[in-house]
């Protein structure tokens, strides 16, 4: 019973011990206040410090004034031209310079770093619809600190068209390349000397080149100023329009001269007329179908929107000729019916020509 009793003792004393010294620093802790784990804390005086730009990251200014960034479009090669969609397509190299003073070194090689590891003037351009890049997004820093950077790419370009004279018509393409949210107070754009310009010839098949500029020239998003930074190239293209003379026009001048045969036929023979008038009109109903995708989604009428019209008219008209000079054949007035056909014999072709003066004269 004794050794028992000691045992009980000894574990109290135990544990009065151990609650004994850790209750007064728990305690203690609790009345300072202290933090139980000061990391998280430390971590975001990391975060903010690693957010912090950095001095080259910023601005390069001297009292205020705007920073000088020298730039040039060269380009490569337009690959054609979405009439429909209104777009174009082409490949085009970019040239950029300025001058960061805190990024000079004693050289003699350029260093290459990352875009985003100094400032750049955030170069875009507006009417980009979709592009791939070649290069890199790097740029290099010579001795002096003046920052070269370049980028060669392929893409779509919206462009509005003004297609009322298609496809005997002149269009302009342009390349507005802006500093993504900076004013003209900000960055100055210059050109870059000897290193805008285009290609001797282009790949795309209906179209030339007849003249092109470049100049600065700033992005005004609401048309007032002042506007975002930014440099233009421009090109004045040409239509070339053998293409659709040849698959548009000349077919749909032959589906008209078909529907005058009846003019030459016996009115007695009204199911052959009505035949191959009715075949004519159809005809052109489905090539207007086929040709539908080579045509300007536009809501005011082109040149050829007017021919097609028109020549529809006159096919429409021809087959509702057939029937009345049928008719009148099957009650007896052949005489007129005849009369009808023979002086439609030289009006038809008389409209023809007239329907294509007014359209592309």
């Amino acid at each position: 019973m004794a050794n028992y009793s000691s045992f009980l003792a000894m574990a109290i004393a135990t544990i009065l011990a151990v609650f004994g010294a850790t209750t007064p620093v728990v305690a203690q802790g609790a009345s300072q206040g202290a933090p139980p784990n000061t990391k998280p804390a430390e971590a975001d005086v990391k975060g903010e410090e690693a957010s912090t730009p950095k001095p080259e990251q910023q601005r390069p200014s001297t009292w205020g004034e705007p920073t000088e960034v020298r730039v040039g479009i060269y380009v490569i090669d337009v690959d054609g031209v979405d009439s429909a969609n209104q777009r174009f397509s082409a490949s085009i190299y970019l040239q950029a310079r300025w001058n960061i003073p805190l990024l000079r070194h004693e050289g003699p090689a350029p260093l290459v770093r990352r875009t985003t590891s100094v400032w750049t003037p955030r170069l875009v351009l507006v009417n980009e619809q979709q592009s791939w890049s070649a290069f890199p997004p790097y740029v290099e820093i010579s001795p002096d600190g003046e920052v070269s950077y370049r980028q060669k790419m392929w893409g779509w370009f919206s462009q509005p068209l003004k297609l009322q004279d298609f496809p005997f018509d002149q269009q302009k393409l342009s390349l507005h390349l802006v500093a993504a949210g900076l004013r003209e107070n900000e960055v100055k754009m210059v050109p870059l000397e000897k290193r805008s310009g285009i290609a001797a010839e282009f790949s795309m098949p209906d179209f030339k080149v007849t003249d092109w500029r470049a100049e600065v020239r700033p992005y005004l998003p609401g048309g007032k100023p002042p506007g975002t930074a930014g440099f233009i190239l421009e090109m004045d293209i040409e239509r070339l329009p053998a293409y659709y003379i040849w698959k548009i026009i000349l077919p749909l001048c032959l589906i008209i001269m078909m529907s005058w045969v009846p003019r030459w036929l016996d009115p007695a023979e009204g199911g052959t007329s009505i035949g191959i008038s009715t075949t004519a009109f159809l005809t052109l109903v489905a090539y207007l179908f086929a040709i539908i995708v080579l045509l300007p989604k536009v809501a005011y009428l082109t040149r050829m929107d007017r021919f097609i019209l028109i020549s529809t008219v006159l096919v429409f008209a021809a087959l509702v000729q057939t029937v009345v000079t049928t008719y009148l054949t099957r009650v007896g007035q052949i005489v007129l019916g005849n009369q009808i056909n023979w002086v439609s014999r030289f009006i038809y072709p008389i409209l023809l020509l007239m329907v294509l003066a007014v359209s592309f004269a």
